[in-house]
């Protein structure tokens, strides 16, 4: 996995389904109780939120080819970044862009659903 860096005028856009989507999970997070406030949940999604606005600055990484064979759905030649949670050090966040100087995010998921796909071989150093 190649790691890349974005140029500094790098524009992020974050299309209407990701934010539907990030709204969702901070609902389906509080209905199945894995927080036990929606306030909490709403503080995951601020956290993912401001991530993905440090994006032109974060390392990014190409995808295996096993990867871009589960991912392709969302966008070719995508690139992703990835964050840790202070408070929650189980879980990483990997968010898929294409990577490009006008950086379109195409999907965002985690280390329990998809982290099978993503065998990172580096440090949270790197």
């Amino acid at each position: 996995m190649k790691k890349t860096h974005k140029e500094n005028n790098t524009k992020v856009i974050i299309p209407k389904e990701i934010i539907t989507y990030l709204m969702d999970l901070a609902d389906t997070l509080f209905e199945k109780d894995y927080y036990s406030y929606i306030e909490y949940a709403n503080i995951l999604i601020d956290d993912i939120l401001d991530f993905i606005h440090t994006l032109p600055h974060a390392p990014h990484y190409n995808l295996s080819h096993t990867a871009e064979m589960r991912f392709n759905r969302y966008g070719r030649d995508l690139q992703y970044a990835f964050f840790k949670r202070k408070s929650s050090k189980h879980t990483t966040w990997y968010v898929f862009s294409t990577g490009k100087v006008i950086d379109i995010l195409r999907y965002i998921t985690n280390n329990h659903k998809d982290g099978k796909y993503i065998r990172a071989p580096f440090t949270e150093e790197d």
